[in-house]
């Protein structure tokens, strides 16, 4: 069964691909700049369809006020937020498929009229892009395309193949999520036979596997000091999707839920973790709690809400990977 099958079946005939949401906060050595950002993340950014088409909204976690940030009618998926500059990239669609645009979350983003300033197109051709993560500063990204998966600059627009495309179906990489620094990217593939998480290294090129029977089928997120990644995993008691965290160098991993849950991430203090159940019969938004164990609703409406990320003030971003 190929990896987009499974994740249709964990979400239940919903495409979980077509929203995914991550973001990759990261902080440098600065303990009080994590606190500060750890108390100002009262907020999250997630795509929805309450109104019809798919579009970016933001929750306030205090108030649960949601308040629309795009509205394209195209439908939009695969947001991701920078930590340092609140630059957003994302997939929408243009014509019969998926292009990539940027833009900055506005200066206001707390009020009712979140804005989002700067939009530009990143890639026009007829194949799709998908999955789009960005790093903390900003200024690379990655992303999934019929080449394979590749890296670009949010400036220079000068993309790459980092992990090309296997021949005549051999195996499947996909859910690409870059590092808060760049230096990294995580993604899943099945080379190994079994669906893991794996990790390429810039630095040198080398590809290593990760983790040994993580079920992984997405939603991949990288925690604020890239020592944990969060995911979809079918390597439950339920035999249900749910949400596990994996360490990075050791690559042991944890399942945390398991009632049809999805597409999680963590906060920047670590903490809390968002993310998109069906437990309930809809696809909402829940936050866990993971000192308390405790589960609580956000969202409850007809339409798909998915894929929240964190949101919170601009930190200063870690040195880069060249």
């Amino acid at each position: 069964m190929n990896a987009y099958k499974m994740m249709a079946r964990a979400a239940r005939g919903l495409t979980i691909l077509l929203f995914a949401i991550v973001v990759a906060p990261n902080f440098s050595g600065d303990v009080m700049a994590q606190a500060r950002a750890a108390r100002s993340e009262d907020h999250v950014i997630f795509v929805s369809q309450r109104d019809g088409a798919a579009e970016l909204y933001v929750l306030d976690l205090n108030t649960r006020q949601v308040s629309q940030l795009t509205n394209t009618g195209r439908g939009h998926l695969a947001a991701s937020v920078s930590a340092g500059s609140r630059t957003i990239v994302f997939a929408s669609r243009e014509g019969s498929g998926y292009e990539l645009f940027s833009g900055t979350l506005g200066a206001a983003w707390r009020n009712r009229r979140p804005t989002l300033v700067g939009l530009s197109r990143l890639t026009v051709d007829t194949m799709d892009e998908i999955s789009p993560t960005v790093s903390s500063d900003g200024a690379t990204m990655t992303f999934q395309s019929g080449y394979g998966v590749e890296l670009m600059s949010t400036v220079a627009l000068d993309r790459r193949v980092v992990i090309p495309a296997s021949g005549a179906g051999e195996h499947q990489d996909f859910a690409p999520a870059i590092s808060p620094d760049a230096s990294r990217i995580a993604f899943i593939s099945n080379r190994s036979g079994d669906y893991e998480i794996w990790i390429y290294n810039r630095a040198d090129g080398s590809v290593r596997k990760l983790t040994t029977g993580a079920a992984a089928i997405g939603g991949l997120n990288w925690s604020a000091d890239a020592k944990q990644i969060v995911f979809t995993t079918t390597a439950t008691n339920s035999k249900l999707s749910g949400v596990a965290l994996a360490d990075v160098e050791t690559g042991a991993f944890r399942v945390l839920t398991d009632r049809n849950d999805f597409n999680a991430a963590l906060s920047a203090r670590g903490d809390r973790i968002v993310f998109t159940s069906m437990r309930d019969g809809n696809a909402e938004l829940y936050l866990l709690n993971l000192g308390a164990g405790a589960v609580e609703r956000l969202t409850s409406n007809k339409g798909l809400d998915d894929a929240a990320v964190f949101v919170g003030e601009p930190i200063p971003p870690t040195r880069r990977a060249r």
